[in-house]
């Protein structure tokens, strides 16, 4: 029994970084096309962000506080730009939730709580589940935007949206 446990808390935690990864790289590549044809460039802003985020949190090393320190300036980062656009929806603001539970992972109290870990790794796991929802949600919505406009050139014939 003894010599299961290791191997499974290897395993979930390989899972995890690999669910993490394809979340933020699903989020990134969304906001990126979104931004290309012609939408708000919050959510890339905000991906990029996040990314940035995620590699000092879980990043092992030596001067963990310097990264701590950096995870927070990651933070007032994104709450400056999201408070600097007055005109934000509130499906657009709930990409600021992941970057907050990320600074709270890097905080020290926190991190050193198993139960607490655990809880703010699956809340990670699920905002970043309702962020990538909500950019589908609203790449759809302005895609069917420029489907209502016909104006019969070809990119739009071939799929480019």
């Amino acid at each position: 029994m003894k010599q299961i446990l290791p191997f499974s808390h290897t395993l979930y935690a390989k899972l995890y970084s690999f669910v993490l990864s394809v979340l933020l790289a699903y989020c990134l590549f969304n906001a990126i096309y979104s931004v290309i044809i012609g939408g708000k460039s919050t959510y890339f802003f905000s991906s990029l962000i996040l990314i940035f985020q995620t590699i000092n949190v879980f990043k092992a090393s030596v001067n963990k506080k310097i990264y701590n320190y950096m995870g927070l300036i990651g933070l007032i980062l994104s709450l400056v730009y999201l408070n600097h656009w007055m005109f934000l929806s509130q499906p657009e603001s709930i990409a600021i939730l992941p970057s907050v539970i990320l600074t709270l992972l890097s905080l020290g109290y926190f991190s050193q709580q198993h139960l607490h870990l655990n809880l703010l790794k699956a809340a990670l796991i699920f905002w970043l589940l309702v962020l990538a929802y909500t950019q589908y949600h609203d790449l759809n919505t302005l895609q069917n935007y420029y489907n209502s406009l016909h104006t019969g050139e070809t990119w739009q014939q071939y799929g480019a949206l």
